[in-house]
């Protein structure tokens, strides 16, 4: 007999809107005995687990959601599901088993080297992290040496760029140009790491996880716009609009921008605006995204229909 998932969805809302996350598990279990590979209703369950204070049940959920982006070849979604595990129980072997297995096959070695180096730190004997960083250490080290590659260090701080400073301008200038443009280049690649991170717990609705590998992300001046743009997303999709204008206007100071960029960037910002009832700067920067792209559908029906509430 086929289940009804729409009205069972209904049933579950209701019973989490009343805080009674028991009875909803019990529905999102029915949903997914008929929908065994749907990962968003492995990861609401999880969510709910977590709740429940159940998060061995928790973890397990997340583990099927990592696994089925896995077999997808959804390498960073399913890295983001392990990285939330290890937020939850932060000496869990299988997931940093897992982010490194994952990373060495995105080609990003020190990153998975890192991973296995952690879990040493928990099982200094494991043999899997052994034979991973002995692999990784052979690949990278060069023919007819003998030397071992130093220990991987990760190359972005925790903390969001300042605004206008480019990343490296004074580390650039402490080393010989072939090694500032590797170090840059080692940089880049993490920093698009932690954007392809980003978008992942985005789709997910895991705004917080995506706000944090965003600021990351943007500490790479490459990738700052878009960076920006997606903090500047994902603070609206929390409600948190003056966060989000702040973030919209930093990408708008970033030089060299084209036109097209511009009207996007402005676009978002309007809406920003228009989201916090500033409707009269909405206006003005949704003219603004006109003057800059005269073919901008969005933002001259936007532009129409704030016009006409204001006369109304």
């Amino acid at each position: 007999m086929a289940i009804d998932k729409e009205k069972i969805l209904d049933i579950a809302q209701k019973y989490i809107l009343k805080g009674q996350s028991k009875k909803a598990i019990k529905e999102y279990l029915k949903l997914i005995e008929g929908n065994p590979q749907d990962k968003r209703l492995h990861l609401k369950l999880g969510d709910l687990y977590i709740k429940n204070g159940e998060e061995d049940k928790a973890i397990q959920s997340y583990l099927k959601v990592a696994g089925l982006y896995g077999e997808e070849d959804l390498n960073f979604r399913a890295i983001s599901i392990y990285k939330k595990i290890l937020s939850i129980n932060p000496k869990h072997i299988e997931a940093f088993q897992k982010i490194a297995e994952l990373y060495l096959k995105e080609g990003l070695a020190g990153s998975a080297k890192s991973y296995y180096q952690s879990i040493l730190d928990i099982d200094p004997s494991n043999p899997e992290a052994i034979k991973g960083i002995e692999q990784i250490e052979g690949a990278q080290q060069p023919k007819g040496r003998g030397i071992p590659i130093a220990p991987h260090e990760p190359l972005l701080t925790q903390h969001p760029p300042i605004p206008g400073k480019k990343p490296f301008e004074e580390n650039t200038a402490l080393h010989s140009p072939p090694d500032a443009n590797q170090k840059i280049s080692a940089f880049d690649k993490d920093a698009e790491m932690h954007y392809h991170l980003g978008i992942a717990y985005k789709e997910m609705e895991l705004f917080d996880y995506a706000i944090t590998e965003f600021e990351l992300a943007s500490s790479s001046s490459p990738m700052q716009f878009d960076c920006y743009i997606m903090l500047g997303n994902c603070y609206m999709e929390k409600g948190d609009y003056n966060k989000s204008i702040e973030y919209y206007k930093m990408s708008s100071e970033i030089q060299g921008l084209s036109n097209e960029r511009l009207a996007r960037l402005h676009f978002h910002l309007g809406l920003a605006y228009e989201a916090s009832g500033m409707i009269t700067e909405a206006i003005d920067t949704f003219n603004l995204v006109l003057k800059l792209d005269q073919s901008f559908p969005e933002a001259k029906e936007k532009l129409q229909k704030l016009q006409s509430s204001q006369h109304e």
